[in-house]
């Protein structure tokens, strides 16, 4: 199902007949209800088409195939009404009445109609629904269908006394059945596939919006690897706003997130166009880095001219909301390590000389310009602005001399 036939159906009565009953479940629990909904709906309709085909032959002796089909109908399309209990409960409700049904169809039409191999479908709807975490219940009942169609062909080799047995009818009905449960053994398969890969391109998707998306791939690939990199040149920026605490405590914490939502959205996109990775948000500061992981064709241009975007992107989303935003911007360059750590909760970062610089330029930074050191003035003064801003002690790094680049008007 492409893009545009999954916007069709969103929101649809279709997408809320299938997800009914499944709000409060998430993950791999909340695929196999959507599953086990889609299996019910699906074997309502076999039912009900079999209910129109032996009312069409012998209304009379088929009554009791024609009120069997009927309740099994209504049975597996009530599925949803167990989700409250779990996949366990929603699996073990259908083939409980997958079992019964079709065990009790075959005592009435004999082996030879084929129902009982209905029987084998089950194996498959029960992986789909419970996957390989519920694997000895699978097997349980993968067992049990076997069981029960070895019974059904031993027990029941012909029709039960006034049934219509009519070979034409019998070879309908045996076509019929093995019709039925391939198209539903199909769709169910596939739906379950195409839900599983759904979840993991949204899995991919918040991995990219977590780190580079080439970090990305490679944990996705191999999510044991050791991510850990040496890079030589590489253009650091840290950015923050300036009475951030303040605001908040102003404004509420609505405001305040739809804020720097509407900020760190257009920082993202502004990132992405000038080939600037960033790294992380922390409240209100954004780090980004020109460099990393792959190498960047003159990173401090780059850089620079992300940082300038920025302080023009900060005074419209400050007019935007209605409140008055200043930012301090910190940019540095020098050699870094970059590499993933954590295991249950995966975080990319940067260590090295250029990001503490960056950081304590930008906590003595000017409001309204992007403070730098004296090579980033060397490599960018023939396309920026620069005013000295004289010397600084910086912990760790002594006497910096400190320069202000394209600063917003009045900013100085």
């Amino acid at each position: 199902m492409n893009n545009d036939i999954r916007a069709k159906y969103k929101g649809s009565w279709i997408e809320r007949l299938v997800t009914l009953g499944t709000d409060d479940w998430y993950g791999q629990d909340k695929l196999g209800l959507i599953v086990a909904n889609v299996t019910g709906y699906l074997a309502a309709l076999s039912s009900l088409g079999f209910v129109v085909t032996y009312a069409m032959h012998d209304m009379q002796s088929l009554m009791p195939l024609v009120i069997g089909n009927l309740i099994s109908a209504v049975c597996t399309a009530m599925t949803p009404a167990f989700h409250r209990f779990g996949r366990i409960a929603a699996a073990l409700w259908l083939t409980a009445v997958f079992f019964v049904s079709l065990t009790w169809f075959t005592s009435l039409l004999g082996r030879d109609s084929g129902v009982a191999l209905n029987l084998i479908g089950t194996s498959a709807v029960a992986f789909a629904i419970l996957g390989l975490e519920r694997l000895k219940l699978v097997a349980l009942i993968s067992a049990t269908g076997a069981a029960l169609i070895i019974a059904s062909w031993t027990l029941w080799p012909q029709p039960a006394q006034g049934i219509h047995d009519d070979p034409a009818f019998m070879e309908q009905t045996f076509a019929s059945a093995i019709v039925s449960i391939m198209a539903i053994t199909f769709v169910v398969i596939y739906y379950a596939f195409y839900l599983t890969r759904q979840a993991q391109a949204r899995l991919q998707e918040l991995m990219k919006s977590m780190m580079p998306d080439a970090i990305a791939e490679r944990l996705m690939v191999n999510d044991g690897e050791t991510i850990a990199e040496a890079h030589e040149h590489v253009v650091v920026l840290f950015s923050d706003i300036v009475g951030f605490v303040e605001m908040s405590n102003r404004l509420g914490a609505v405001r305040v997130v739809a804020l720097l939502d509407d900020m760190f959205r257009q920082f993202d996109s502004l990132a992405a166009e000038h080939g600037v990775e960033k790294i992380k948000t922390i409240g209100d500061a954004y780090m980004a880095v020109a460099g990393v992981p792959s190498p960047v064709y003159q990173p401090e241009d780059a850089m620079a001219r992300f940082a300038k975007m920025m302080l023009h992107v900060v005074g419209d989303v400050g007019e935007r909301h209605g409140v008055d935003l200043e930012m301090r911007i910190g940019m540095a360059s020098g050699p870094i390590m970059a590499g993933v750590v954590g295991k249950s909760k995966y975080s990319y970062d940067v260590w090295g000389a250029a990001v503490n610089l960056a950081a304590r330029l930008e906590h003595i930074g000017t409001p309204g310009c992007v403070v730098t050191t004296g090579d980033i003035k060397v490599t960018l003064q023939k396309d920026h602005k620069f005013e000295r801003a004289g010397s600084v002690e910086l912990k760790g790094f002594g006497k910096v001399a400190v320069w202000r680049m394209d600063c917003t008007p009045g900013s100085a």
